[in-house]
C-alpha cells in the first residue's frame, strides 16, 4: 500500500482541501472522483486512485495564505 496526496477545492467558496489516503495499486489503476462537503455546505471532490477505501480519507483544509 502506498499513501498518496491530492488536493481539491470547494466550487462555491474556492475554500482549498488536502485530500490523503493509501493506494493499493498506485499508478495502476483509474482514478476517479470522491466527494467530500465544504465547511460551507456545499460538495466538493478530488480525484483519487480507484482502489482507495473513500470512506478513510482524511480530507484536511489548507491554512488561508495571505497576499499583500
Amino acid at each position: 500500500m502506498t499513501p498518496f496526496e491530492r488536493e481539491g477545492r470547494c466550487p462555491q467558496c474556492r475554500r482549498q482541501y488536502v485530500i490523503t489516503g493509501v493506494a493499493l495499486h498506485p499508478g495502476a489503476e483509474t482514478e476517479g472522483p470522491a466527494r467530500f462537503r465544504c465547511v460551507c455546505g456545499e460538495w466538493a471532490s478530488a480525484f483519487v486512485p480507484g482502489s482507495v477505501n473513500t470512506e478513510r480519507l482524511v480530507v484536511t483544509e489548507k491554512a488561508a495564505t495571505k497576499t499583500g
